[in-house]
């Protein structure tokens, strides 16, 4: 039944595949409580806004790409071009409306997410989350965080909402062993973007790191 929904994703609508995806996540969030004993608690839902905005969250295990759509309904995420890749996913990821990012090819892959994003936008999308780190972190290394997120936010006249969790200490990236425990997710104010990229990136470094 799993690969068969995937193989028929393309006659879907996106809200459809948006339903899909919400579900198919609420499962794995409650797999997780009922059987490797992970819960999580929410902090914050008040700062999240009424109006379309940039997610900022911190990276340490796959939990999060889960949990998040969950919270925000209709958000997209921005990937690595890597995960275009794998034959399963791709349709589904395209269906959705998801973003990849080339690191190879820097100035090219932001100018395509910049107009990828407004259409989004003017497709229903509320929210767009991206991981500055790039990548899946362990809970005690750190990133230099990548500025390409002030850059949609400039472009995008979009605040940017911060998020921060521990999931990493429970669903332990990349070991197939987990630890019991309460993932705590943080949601702070909103930041504004205004003009200066340095004092933005240094508030989400004090955000995920301090």
């Amino acid at each position: 039944m799993y690969f068969s929904t995937f193989s028929t994703v393309k006659i879907f609508t996106r809200n459809f595949a948006f339903k899909i995806a919400c579900c198919w996540s609420i499962v794995v969030i409650k797999l997780s409580k009922f059987i490797l004993a992970i819960d999580y608690k929410v902090h914050g839902l008040e700062n999240i806004p009424n109006k379309p905005f940039l997610i900022a969250s911190n990276h340490q295990s796959v939990w999060e790409t889960f949990f998040l759509p969950i919270i925000f309904k209709k958000s997209i995420f921005i990937l690595k071009y890597d995960l275009d890749r794998i034959p399963i996913f791709r349709s589904y990821f395209k269906k959705l409306g998801f973003i990849y990012v080339d690191r190879n090819n820097g100035y090219k892959s932001m100018k395509n997410i910049l107009v990828e994003s407004k259409k989004r936008l003017q497709e229903g999308i509320n929210s767009i989350i991206i991981f500055p780190e790039g990548t899946r972190l362990d809970p005690d290394q750190r990133a230099i965080l990548n500025s390409g997120i002030t850059a949609l936010a400039k472009n995008l006249s979009l605040p940017i909402l911060p998020i921060r969790h521990n999931s990493g200490n429970y669903w332990v990236n990349k070991k197939f062993i987990k630890n019991s425990g309460r993932i705590n997710l943080k949601i702070f104010p909103i930041i504004t973007f205004n003009k200066n990229r340095t004092e933005v990136i240094e508030k989400l470094n004090k955000i995920f790191y301090e």
